[in-house]
């Protein structure tokens, strides 16, 4: 079976992803794929509240080609953000008063990100798949089952997925961000179960709501994912943009390790 590694919420911190991929031996000191045969999820977020969110996905879309695609990221809330504003930023979400481009900056969206955003940063990131498989790991951006309310399969929420991000359909935008925007719904085994029957996998990984947040620790105390649901729901989110070092996990048939060193806050 192929090393499988997965690393969280990045949110333009591309030096502290190239730094945390280098300790993890999966880049050289040339930024170039050394992970072999190895698979390296990201779970989503590359932009917003950092500093280079767009060459977080320069980085990212490189990488993919040098491993022949072994370098995968998932679609997060903050990359439907960025497309929806992009697309409809001046239209009213379902809030009256307020735009898609209110929402993305109260969320923390970043002017630069946006601005240098091209239309093959458009294409990539709309192609981004919102849920996959990868051995028997189910891996979500987000900690809820809002997922299962476009389809019964992986492939088929991905098209679904793909097909309101290309839509420019206001209201199918909104009602996208509201779904991944959804949190701490992974707490319930009714969830989880409900979650595994319909897509497949025995354990689930997710970013999104960061670790420290769930715990009420400082951010730079976080040093490894955080289990829950009788061990069947990891979260990744290590909150980089609060201060957090980062880490990569190794994700085997029963277990996750992580791979990075430990340092101290």
């Amino acid at each position: 079976m192929r090393p499988l590694f997965v690393v969280g919420d990045v949110h333009g911190h591309r030096d502290v992803l190239v730094g945390l991929l280098r300790e993890a031996e999966l880049l050289d000191t040339g930024e170039r794929w050394t992970g072999g045969e190895a698979v390296l999820w990201l779970v989503g977020d590359l932009v917003d509240r950092g500093p280079d969110g767009i060459g977080t996905i320069d980085l990212v879309r490189r990488l993919e080609l040098e491993s022949e695609g072994r370098v995968r990221c998932l679609l997060g809330n903050h990359e439907a953000f960025l497309l929806s504003v992009h697309l409809v930023g001046a239209e009213e979400t379902a809030f009256p008063g307020t735009t898609f481009a209110d929402v993305w900056l109260a969320n923390g969206g970043v002017h630069r990100d946006l601005r240098s955003l091209t239309p093959e940063h458009v294409e990539w990131l709309g192609a981004r798949p919102a849920i996959a498989r990868e051995d028997d790991w189910l891996l979500l951006h987000a900690d809820t089952d809002a997922y299962r309310g476009y389809g019964r399969s992986v492939d088929e929420v991905n098209a679904r997925v793909a097909l309101v991000l290309a839509s420019g359909d206001p209201a199918a935008l909104d009602e996208l961000l509201e779904a991944l925007c959804d949190r701490l719904r992974l707490n319930e085994r009714t969830v989880v179960d409900s979650m595994l029957a319909t897509f497949g996998g025995s354990r689930i990984v997710h970013g999104h709501t960061p670790i420290a947040s769930v715990l009420g620790r400082d951010p730079r105390a976080i040093h490894e994912p955080l289990a829950s649901s009788d061990g069947r729901v990891l979260n990744v989110d290590h909150c980089l943009f609060g201060g957090g070092p980062g880490f990569v996990t190794r994700l085997d048939e029963t277990a996750a390790s992580v791979v990075t060193p430990a340092r101290t806050a």
